[in-house]
């Protein structure tokens, strides 16, 4: 994996601000896919530990969740934000999913923006769907970027610079703008059922949504790199007022956005 937003304290903050808009997405999909009490499921690319701890909830105590991340510190905060919250049914684990050890006893495997960093998809989820028992749900939430771009009615001048400045990071470094609609191809090349998919995006507006300092937190993660890429100087993006400016727009015009979008897929293996 090449984790593009990097693994600074920045960067967890962002990840629990993403899992407060799109956690409700995410227990959508899994529950559409059949995933209930018991079960044992594997959490590939865990962050903070989000998308664990929805699973864990939906299990229940006779269920159990792996997580599995590359990143030892942030796998630290998931360990401790557990052992606070008095979850006990999820564990977490070091390792690099196209490597790491995996038994072959799982009911489902899950994972948000995850696929969407790695480099060589069809093989590691190939790889993750053979710990998948036969019936198991295969279920992962990606970005939809180019598919459905972040827009505001007005339209927000701030909101389509931010845009710009995204989507032209990720064409410079080589990311997949269409990582979210590759779902079904992907899951056909590891030789599950066509998928069933979604698409979603956070709305809102008024003084008092958090999408706005949800979108300003991965401009602020992703800042030094626009600038090593001459994209935007550190000026231009003004981060430490970036969610008020883009606020301030939106609320003056009694106007509404979207944040990006999140294609979903899910199959069971058959």
């Amino acid at each position: 994996m090449t984790y593009l937003f990097g693994h600074s304290q920045t960067e967890t903050d962002r990840l629990l601000r993403q899992a407060k808009m799109f956690g409700p997405y995410t227990r959508r999909l899994f529950e559409e896919a059949g995933i209930s009490s018991g079960m044992k499921v594997l959490d590939v690319g865990s962050g903070a530990g989000d998308v664990a701890f929805i699973v864990a909830d939906i299990v229940g105590r006779n269920g159990t969740v792996v997580g599995i991340d590359s990143n030892a510190e942030i796998l630290e905060v998931a360990r401790q934000r557990a052992e606070t919250a008095g979850i006990t049914n999820v564990t977490f684990r070091l390792g690099d999913l196209a490597s790491v050890p995996l038994d072959q006893s799982f009911d489902a495997v899950v994972g948000r923006c995850v696929l969407f960093f790695v480099q060589d998809r069809p093989t590691v989820l190939r790889r993750l769907v053979e710990s998948v028992r036969p019936g198991g749900v295969i279920a992962f939430q990606e970005p939809g970027n180019a598919t459905l771009p972040a827009s505001a009615l007005p339209s927000s001048p701030l909101l389509d610079q931010i845009w710009q400045w995204i989507m032209e990071l990720y064409r410079k470094t080589g990311m997949d703008l269409y990582a979210g609609l590759r779902l079904f191809s992907l899951f056909k090349q590891a030789n599950l059922p066509d998928p069933h998919m979604h698409l979603d995006a956070a709305v809102g507006g008024g003084p008092d949504w958090p999408g706005y300092e949800y979108i300003a937190a991965l401009v602020r993660t992703i800042l030094p790199r626009l600038v090593q890429h001459g994209i935007a100087t550190a000026a231009e993006v003004d981060i430490d007022h970036l969610a008020d400016r883009l606020r301030n727009e939106v609320v003056s015009s009694n106007g509404v956005l979207t944040t990006w979008s999140f294609i979903t897929a899910w199959a069971r293996k058959e």
